[in-house]
């Protein structure tokens, strides 16, 4: 039974919830009082728009998806309190400004990564037995400099590149490892050729002997942190221990789809992927983000540390893929303190924009920082990208719905068949969705969403 009031500014119910007493609503979102019970009578969509969840009571997520959307910064969009926040769906699709955690959280099924951060800040979130990540993009990750991680426990039994919970590392090994748990880290860690990447895992396997297991470590460009994305080998170290990390190199890498692979592994242990060239780190990026206001967009960023750091040019794209530099901030050159950088972009925003940082090194080397979305707030139905492409297996539909809606994905052969598709439901705003390419065969395909507009995109299967 829908409900739609004037309070559905901070929150919007799709379904049917049961509560008791001394449950608030306010500018923070919802807050779940001691004592209290906020039941979700099974399926369906609890939106938060601009605030969070807090929870100090009991909260019971059925099978429903609790969506953190909006445009608020972190502060205001947070899951905390005393008491367990324990999701069957969470999905994540924010405008601009990213997502907070002040408390350990669990998720048995999906947690939906449409647009915006999530910031651990120091917590975990459990995946379980069963939960994994949908949808991961630059647009929509983690980031957690201050620690916290992703868990999944698993059972790997002779596994063929098991990939656990879409976390993004795939396992090989002729032998049982049992009863497994992987975690995920973005603090950045420190070896003999400087810094890694922002991105580490945990292997932590019951059998952890004579496995000749092999590896495959994903990325994002965006957690490149200033290494070089050429010079990127897989580091190691026993994951309790405080001991200097061992270089393993690499068996082979592909810049383009972000991995970097190792084999012959008799054990596993921590993972992170540095350069293997003494080859310090120009920029430490804390955070960037964007803020709609004054008829224009106030982006904000800050850095822990710089090492010979030259500028950052402020890009823009109106498509999310056609980036032009709009802008240069001078950047302090050689800093270990906590440095703040603005700017306005006074253009107006018709009726969406993408943003990035260039960090550039004074030797000319740079990298790029996440990718901002802001929208006005007046969504027009529009197919944005299909990614990666061209590709083999799984890609991700990115798009925009004026409205929340049912529409169907067609996908036809380069003779005009129709060989493929699939109904998908969506909400108002940014909508990301995943297809498997793994059924068809090699060639060209032409993607079309009915119900949002009349595009067609071309993506190649090899």
């Amino acid at each position: 039974m829908p409900i739609t009031t004037a309070m559905t500014n901070k929150f919007i119910f799709g379904f049917l919830l049961f509560f008791t007493a001394n449950i608030g609503i306010n500018a923070q979102g919802i807050i779940i009082g001691n004592g209290a019970t906020l039941n979700i009578n099974g399926a369906g969509n609890l939106v938060i728009n601009n605030g969070g969840l807090s929870n100090a009571g009991t909260f019971t997520a059925g099978t429903g998806t609790v969506v953190l959307t909006g445009t608020a910064q972190p502060a205001s969009t947070s899951l905390s309190g005393t008491s367990p926040i324990n999701f069957y769906n969470l999905s994540i699709n924010k405008t601009s400004g990213s997502a907070r955690l002040l408390r350990n959280t669990s998720i048995t099924n999906n947690l939906l990564l449409n647009n915006g951060n999530i910031d651990l800040n120091g917590f975990d979130i459990d995946l379980g037995l069963t939960g994994s990540l949908v949808g991961e993009s630059v647009l929509s990750t983690f980031v957690g400099p201050t620690g916290g991680s992703i868990n999944r426990t698993i059972l790997l039994n002779a596994p063929i590149n098991v990939n656990p919970g879409n976390l993004g590392i795939e396992i090989t090994s002729a032998a049982n490892l049992g009863l497994s748990v992987i975690k995920r880290g973005h603090t950045q860690q420190v070896n003999s050729s400087g810094f890694s990447i922002n991105r580490y895992f945990d292997i932590i396997p019951t059998n952890n002997t004579a496995l000749n297991a092999s590896i495959k470590m994903y990325y994002q460009d965006t957690e490149l942190a200033g290494v070089n994305e050429n010079e990127l080998k897989l580091w190691s170290k026993p994951v309790a221990a405080n001991v200097l990390w061992t270089l393993l190199g690499a068996n082979a890498q592909d810049a383009s789809a972000n991995w970097v692979s190792k084999s012959g592994l008799d054990s596993l242990n921590r993972y992170t992927l540095a350069s293997s060239i003494n080859n310090p780190l120009p920029f430490q990026l804390i955070s960037f983000s964007g803020l709609l206001q004054n008829n224009g967009v106030q982006l904000n960023w800050s850095t822990l540390t710089e090492v010979n750091s030259k500028s950052f040019e402020i890009e823009k794209a109106l498509d999310g893929r056609n980036f032009k530099n709009i802008a240069t901030a001078v950047a302090a050159g050689n800093s270990n303190i906590i440095r703040s950088y603005s700017f306005f972009d006074a253009t107006n925003l018709m009726p969406t924009a993408y943003y990035r940082l260039k960090l550039i090194n004074s030797d000319g080397s740079f990298t790029y920082s996440n990718i901002v979305l802001i929208t006005n707030g007046s969504f027009n139905s529009s197919f944005v990208s299909v990614y990666p492409n061209p590709a083999r297996e799984k890609v991700q539909l990115r798009f925009i719905s004026s409205s929340i809606n049912t529409i169907l994905l067609l996908i036809s052969d380069s003779d005009g068949k129709l060989v493929a598709s699939k109904s998908i439901n969506v909400i108002k705003g940014i909508n990301s969705a995943e297809y498997n390419l793994n059924k068809l065969p090699q060639g060209i395909y032409y993607f079309r969403l009915v119900g949002i507009d009349n595009k067609i995109i071309k993506v190649l299967k090899y």
